[in-house]
C-alpha cells in the first residue's frame, strides 16, 4: 500500500469529491517503475487524476485534478479514435 500526499485538496473541495476514496484509489496504484501518472478517478469518469508516484513507487502525490467539460460515454473504439485525433501529446 503507497502513501498518498494530496497536494490539490482545494480541486477535491471544488468538485465535491470524496478524499477518502481518492486516497483509497492510489494506495492501490500500480505503475511498474518512478513516473507521473494520468488515471481515471474510479467513483466518477469526469474526473482525471495527475501526479507522480516517487520514493520507490511508496508515495503518490495527487497534483492536479482536471474536470471534463464536455463528458460523453464511450467505448473503446471510440476512445482510441478520440486518442488518434487528437494528435501527439509529447
Amino acid at each position: 500500500m503507497n502513501k498518498v500526499i494530496i497536494e490539490c485538496t482545494e480541486l477535491v473541495d471544488k468538485y465535491e469529491l470524496r478524499k477518502e476514496d481518492i486516497i483509497k484509489q492510489l494506495e492501490t496504484i500500480e505503475i511498474e517503475k518512478d513516473q507521473d501518472f494520468v488515471i481515471a478517478y474510479d467513483k466518477d469518469f469526469r474526473f482525471t487524476l495527475i501526479g507522480e508516484m516517487c520514493e520507490n513507487n511508496s508515495l503518490v502525490v495527487l497534483t492536479n485534478i482536471i474536470k471534463a467539460d464536455d463528458f460523453r460515454e464511450m467505448d473503446n473504439s471510440d476512445l482510441f479514435q478520440f486518442i488518434r485525433e487528437q494528435g501527439d501529446w509529447g
